[in-house]
Parts: structure tokens; C-alpha cells; sequence
């Protein structure tokens, strides 16, 4: 697995444990979760990258790594999502700025709003497939991008998936 930083150059190319897996769950996480060890500490920034089956996952927080010996460092790294993001991100009116606000919208005006909040700090989001319906009411109070599409989902009675930055709203 070679890993990137932030600006693209390479910090380190390793070959990972058997134990290390990509956990990829409907309306659930999205990451990847790498072992290995290595003679020497090697930093990996937070931000830094790696692709795996066609996706960038990127380093959200630093890595956890123990000392075995003066010689030997087992590291667990987890490596997240774009959408890991909207974790983050509180979700916000794009008209004014507020926090707490109710909108009467159709699906995809709803879903469209996830995707200006997440275009508002980082590029190339964009909406997906939505389903069609009349228009609901739907009260946001303070709550992250992440827990305001899950909000949007349970109101709608459907669910949300994400493919990259591309983000839909209805049955997976």
C-alpha cells in the first residue's frame, strides 16, 4: 500500500498485515484500516492518502502505533472517506448562516442543501439519485452535514449512500 501526503508525495510504501480491511456500510461508515510494522517510526501526516479499489481514503486523525522494541513499531492506521467529513462540518441554512432552521422541501431540495454545505469547505460534491415526493418539513437544530442527511433519510423513510462525493438519497 503506498500512502501519499497531502501534497501528493509519497511517505511510505508498505505491505500491510492480512488483518487490515475496508469496512464499507450503507448509511455507515466508509474506511480503511491498515496494520503493519516496521523497523523504524515513520510519521503519516494527518491528511495524508492512499487509494484502494478505485477511492482516496484519507487520514482524518494521527495514526495509533505501539513500541514493541527499540526496533519494531506495529501501527494502526485508519484512513476515512470523503464523506467522513460531513462528520465535521455542522450543517447550515445556505441563505443566512443559521444553525437552527426549518425547510418544506421537496427530496432532492433537501439533498441538494447536504451538497452546498459540503461544496462550502471542500469541492466536487454533487447529488446523486434522489427519490421523488411531496415536500416535507424538516427541522435542523445545530446538527453536523453527517446528522442532518441521516435526519433527512429517517423523514423520508429511505436511505443515503455515498460514491465518492457523489452523494444519494433513496433505497440502496
Amino acid at each position: 500500500m503506498t500512502i501519499y501526503d497531502s501534497e501528493g508525495r509519497k511517505v511510505l510504501d508498505v505491505a500491510v498485515d492480512d488483518n487490515s480491511y475496508r469496512n464499507r456500510a450503507i448509511m455507515g461508515d466508509n474506511n480503511l484500516t491498515l496494520y503493519y510494522s516496521l523497523a523504524e517510526h515513520v510519521e503519516i501526516p494527518v491528511g495524508a492518502y492512499c487509494n484502494f479499489e478505485n477511492a482516496r481514503y484519507t487520514l482524518m486523525r494521527p495514526e495509533s502505533f505501539k513500541m514493541k522494541h527499540s526496533r519494531y513499531f506495529e501501527y494502526t492506521v485508519i484512513f476515512e472517506a470523503p464523506e467522513a467529513k460531513a462528520k465535521i462540518w455542522k450543517f447550515r441554512n445556505p441563505v443566512d448562516g443559521r444553525l437552527k432552521f426549518s425547510l418544506t422541501a421537496k427530496p432532492h431540495e433537501h439533498l441538494q442543501m447536504f451538497v452546498d454545505n459540503m461544496n462550502r469547505r471542500d469541492s466536487g460534491w454533487s447529488v446523486g439519485e434522489c427519490i421523488d415526493g411531496t415536500e416535507v418539513l424538516i427541522s435542523y437544530d445545530h446538527a453536523f452535514c453527517y446528522d442532518a442527511l441521516a435526519q433527512q433519510a429517517s423523514e423520508l423513510k429511505t436511505e443515503f449512500d455515498f460514491n465518492g462525493k457523489v452523494v444519494s438519497l433513496r433505497k440502496a
